[in-house]
């Protein structure tokens, strides 16, 4: 096919527009942005302090489904994660984020995480600090 155009576009405001699902996501995980593995509810934090902050200008930032945030992960892709460790990300993700991202998918105590080393979601603990919980924060366009 030639010249491949990228579905992907970086904009100066610290977000990536994906073409393919119409979804503006923040270039950085709250792994980058804070330097530290963030609980469920400490990822609800980051996201009502991004909203607040106006990030990118807008004020409707939110976690990601699961659908979402696999439509992100690309086997044919290869990023890098906070410990060097591979994740199939684009690489206009910015390398050194989390290799996973909680989820809006909920049951009780438990929240979905999608990871990147793989593309699979596995419910854990709203609550659970055992691995490196991050979350990338996503919203759609209304044009």
């Amino acid at each position: 096919m030639g010249n491949e155009k990228s579905r992907f576009l970086k904009r100066d405001d610290g977000t990536i527009y994906d073409s393919l699902t119409s979804v503006t996501w923040m270039a950085n995980d709250s792994r980058l942005d804070t330097d530290k593995e963030v609980s469920y509810a400490e990822a609800e934090d980051y996201l009502k302090k991004t909203n607040e902050k106006k990030v990118g200008g807008y004020d409707d930032w939110r976690i990601p489904t699961v659908h979402e945030a696999s439509s992100i992960y690309d086997k044919e892709k290869l990023n890098k994660d906070v410990k060097g460790g591979d994740i199939h990300l684009d690489s206009i993700f910015p390398p050194g984020a989390a290799n996973c991202t909680w989820t809006a998918s909920t049951r009780g105590k438990e929240a979905q995480i999608l990871f990147y080393m793989n593309g699979c979601a596995y419910w854990y603990g709203k609550d659970d600090k055992t691995i490196s919980h991050a979350v990338r924060l996503v919203r759609r366009d209304n044009n």
